[in-house]
This record gives structure tokens, sequence and C-alpha cells, in this order.
């Protein structure tokens, strides 16, 4: 099994390569120390190198981290900082986060470019707007969707704080469970109501394997590798309904599958779809709440699970990689191991 994921095409940008920073090598001085002492040496070093300060609690002699800091600024003390390049403030942040955790943080592709590509305006949980206040319920979070995994790329996403807390050490059969209390009690749990943890729940089982093909209540945010091929595929339909065109790329999905019985399957979907892809709104992102809701409903649901029901996971697969892509997207496909070995914590 392969995992894919639908990424953003960005728009072009003439500064976007003055973030591709990576933690230089470590230097003989941290060395010295052992272990997360060192990766702490390092990432002071790293604040005082980008001209940021080092948080309130680490200014002390004995925080490997003012250790650092302290030899960066000796061996740069006539050097004019200029102001961090996009990216790099939560970069760093997110490594401090790991190193607190005792988790293993992988450098290579978790770089401040990359985190630029998972922010996003509003939290795909709560759905409300994201803030840089912090304390905020909605602060701007980086978090591993994957408890039990370390920070790596692939399952990592942009929460706002208050969806953090409530996803902090669960996975996806836990997180269903609280949803299914809530919404049997009526009564918010850590400030979240049954739909958000829904969408927690749904946003964890995209990177967990063995997954169900049950409909989505979310669409993945950029850069996830989804484990499981039909939720890819699930999430291939939902972005191909937001744009112009839809009806003829569901016909393509149509004339791609293998039988008669997954061909009917799918003509029985796109007409349960298609009241719901014609009232979409034009704002953006009411626009993509609605494609998520509509999967919500039982029609759509029960038609979707017909179709996954006549599709193998190969054959979604096999799908993915021939349909057209969806506007503003690409998909990108790893192979099985390559899409989590990096995540072993």
């Amino acid at each position: 099994m392969t995992a894919s994921a639908l990424h953003r095409i960005p728009s072009p940008n003439p500064q976007l390569e003055l973030s591709l920073v990576a933690p230089e090598p470590l230097a003989p001085e941290a060395l010295a120390h052992g272990g997360s002492d060192a990766e702490g040496w390092q990432l002071g070093h790293d604040h005082a190198k980008h001209g940021l300060p080092l948080p309130a609690a680490h200014l002390h002699e004995g925080s490997p981290l003012f250790a650092g800091w302290q030899a960066a600024l000796a061996k740069a003390a006539n050097t004019r900082h200029r102001d961090p390049a996009p990216g790099v403030r939560p970069w760093l942040a997110l490594r401090l986060q790991a190193w607190q955790e005792g988790v293993a943080f992988e450098s290579t592709l978790l770089t401040p470019h990359y985190l630029r590509q998972l922010d996003t305006s509003h939290c795909p949980v709560t759905r409300a707007p994201l803030h840089d206040e912090t304390g905020h319920a909605q602060q701007r979070t980086w978090v591993r969707l994957r408890q039990d995994a370390r920070y790596a790329a692939g399952h990592l996403a942009c929460l706002s704080r208050r969806a953090a807390q409530a996803l902090a050490g669960r996975n996806a059969a836990q997180l269903r469970a609280i949803a299914e209390r809530v919404a049997a009690t009526g009564a918010a749990e850590q400030g979240l109501h049954a739909a958000e943890w829904a969408r927690l729940a749904a946003l964890v089982a995209l990177v967990t394997p063995g997954g169900t093909p049950d409909a989505l209540p979310v669409l993945p945010p950029n850069r996830l590798r989804l484990l499981n091929p039909l939720q890819a595929l699930q999430a291939w339909i939902g972005r191909q309904l937001g744009e112009n065109g839809w009806a003829q790329r569901l016909h393509a999905l149509h004339d791609a599958l293998p039988n008669v019985s997954a061909r009917q399957a799918a003509t029985a979907l796109t007409a349960a779809l298609a009241p719901h892809a014609l009232a979409l709104p034009t704002e953006t992102l009411a626009r993509q709440h609605a494609l998520e809701d509509l999967w919500l409903d039982a029609r759509v649901q029960r038609r979707w699970l017909q179709l996954a029901g006549w599709v193998s996971p190969l054959t979604a697969e096999r799908l993915l990689t021939q349909l057209p892509q969806p506007q503003g997207y690409w998909v990108e496909q790893h192979a099985a191991q390559a899409a989590t070995e990096a995540w072993a914590a």
C-alpha cells in the first residue's frame, strides 16, 4: 500500500527559497554535551544565529540552550541580524517543543518552508480563525496527528491550541469514542462539541493504517500523507466537487472503474452529490466547510460506502495515478515503507 496526499500548488513567490533553512551540523562545543543536551545547545545556537531571543525560562547558565546561544553570539558579535525568514519562528518553536517533550525531530524535511506549507487561516477542527497570541484557545499550533510518532513530515498539521490539547496522547479510536459519547450527551468536552471531536478523529484516522472507508467530515490539510487509499480517493472526489467541470471529472472516475457494479455505484454517488455540488457557496472558506459537511448526508454516505465496497485499495491507488488532478493540487505517492519510516519514535 502506498500513501497519497493532495498538495496545494504554491503561487509563484520570488522569496520562497529564503526560508529553506536547516540546522547546521552540531559544533564541536555542542558535541561535548550528551543526547538531548547537544540538541538543546544547537537549538540555542540557532536562535542566536537568526537573531531571536531565547524563551525566558532558558535564560540561565544551567540551560544548554543558553550555552549554545552565548556561543553563537560570541562568534558573531559584530554581525547585523536581519529579520528571520518566514517560517523560522514556528520552526524554532516546534524544535523547542519537541526537545522539551523528549520527542525526536526529523530535520531533513521539517524546514521553515515546509511549515509554511502547513499554515492555514482557520483550524480544521474548530473552524475558527487561528491567532498568534500566546495562550489563546485558537493559538496557531503545529501538532503530531500521530501521537505515537516523532515530529516528521507527513503527519503534522496546524491546529488551534484547544484542538491540540484535546488530541494530546490520543489515537483515532479514542477520539472517535469521545465524539460518539459527546454526540450522545450533547454536552461539550474540553471545549469541543461532537462535530469537532469527529473532525479531529477523522484527521488522525487519515494518517493511521487500516482506516475504514467511512465518509470523512474533514478535507485533508496540505501535505498530509493518507495511509488509506480509499480515503485518498474520497479526498480526490471532494476536491473535484469544489471546481468547475466536476461532473466531467467524476465521469472520468466512472469510466476508469474496473467493473459494471463499481460504475453503477459511481453513477449513484454522483447523483447523490450533485444537489450539494450545485448549491455550494462561492466564498472559499464556506465552500470548503460545505464540501466537508456534504459527506454527513445519509444518502451520500450510503452511496459512498457502496462504491467503496467495489473498489479495492490497490484499485484506488491506481485510480489516483490516472485520474485528472484537482485544480490547484497535485497528488504525490509514497511507497508504504518510505511514507512512515521517519515517523518511528
